[in-house]
């Protein structure tokens, strides 16, 4: 038998290492057409895309979404398999390249019946999400981007824009009446399905957003339509983050935001920005705590469009008690043990100046 020396220097390959060279050297990872998952995101974002930029955030970290990657062929294997699903097509209309996750075509073009959808023709895009990201989903519904993506592949398909395929025509208008949102958790496999009719003013919005940032003459030129690092988790993730948002210029422990500040005209901007939404803020907070007290006594169910239901309300064991601690130190007249407190915290203040008039 293997001695545990010979064991412990039998070298371990690196899992992670291997899943993110494998990731960046994906086709799509190196494709510089703009792709309809980019659209109705970011047009900054996808600006640097289009023109060529070298990514600032090459993340090692990114174990999440190659497992959402890995997950993601093995579901689309299952649905060409087991349902006749035609995988992973090919899409252009030379500006824009995407690769459709899924497509049911009418039974009168490939002249049989899927065991699923003989009648509409059906394109789908899969998408997997943690568990909260996927409850959001539950909550709000798809976001503007995700139906733009599901229609621009249906257009692209509607006009000809399959590329070279073994058993469907390309280059030929292919039939699209229904576009299919499906949503699987990573975690524990919950599936969320949101489908609807082709909608052509959605692919013309979809179209104009993806025109304005392939008319841009230089990715600075487009805005930042998000957030930024901190306050949106695709930021917190884009891979042009640093470039971005200047993160090589910040000094100290200023936010990212700050370079949205270009002159006094912005302060007010941001000061008025600050004080409406702490004013609404108030309020709905104060209208959230009565409707709260109000369901109070109100059974678990289904009202109208609302879905109620109660967790937590089991005791607690007990907790350790800071204050009664300290207390038996002085009486014993021991030192009470102290930790640097570190810095406070800035906190802001903003109030309306009266009118003078």
């Amino acid at each position: 038998m293997p001695s545990d020396t010979l064991t412990n220097t039998v070298p371990i390959p690196d899992l992670w290492k291997a899943a993110h060279r494998d990731d960046r050297a994906r086709p799509r990872a190196r494709q510089q057409l703009l792709g309809p998952s980019s659209i109705g995101l970011c047009r900054r974002r996808a600006a640097y895309e289009v023109h060529g930029t070298w990514p600032t955030d090459l993340a090692d970290n990114m174990h999440a979404a190659i497992l959402g990657t890995w997950l993601h062929e093995g579901i689309l294997r299952v649905l060409q398999q087991q349902y006749g699903a035609f995988t992973e097509l090919e899409l252009t209309n030379g500006t824009l390249l995407g690769h459709a996750d899924a497509y049911w075509a009418p039974a009168e073009l490939t002249g049989h019946t899927s065991p699923y959808d003989g009648e509409a023709g059906v394109v789908e895009d899969l998408k997997t999400k943690s568990t909260r990201a996927l409850d959001m989903v539950v909550r709000q519904g798809p976001g503007r981007h995700e139906w733009f993506q599901v229609h621009l592949y249906a257009h692209l398909l509607r006009t000809g824009g399959l590329a070279s395929h073994p058993d469907l025509p390309s280059g030929e208008p292919l039939p699209v009446d229904v576009v299919r949102l499906r949503y699987v958790g990573r975690e524990y496999g919950q599936v969320v399905v949101h489908q609807r009719p082709y909608d052509q003013e959605v692919a013309d919005q979809a179209l104009a957003w993806a025109e304005d940032v392939l008319d841009s003459p230089e990715p600075e030129a487009m805005p930042r339509d998000l957030d930024g690092p901190g306050l949106s988790i695709i930021c917190d993730n884009c891979p042009f983050k640093t470039a971005c948002w200047n993160l090589d210029a910040l000094t100290g422990d200023r936010a990212p935001q700050t370079i949205l500040i270009e002159d006094s005209e912005d302060i007010t901007a941001a000061l008025g920005a600050y004080a409406e939404s702490a004013e609404i803020e108030s309020a709905a907070k104060k209208r959230k705590a009565k409707a709260r007290k109000v369901l109070d006594a109100a059974d678990a169910g289904t009202y109208g469009a609302f879905k109620l239901s109660w967790s937590g309300g089991s005791p607690r064991p007990p907790v350790p008690d800071p204050e009664a601690m300290i207390r038996i130190l002085e009486d014993l007249a021991l030192d009470v043990p102290l930790k640097s407190g570190g810095r406070s915290s800035r906190t802001i203040n903003v109030s309306r100046v009266p009118d003078a008039s």
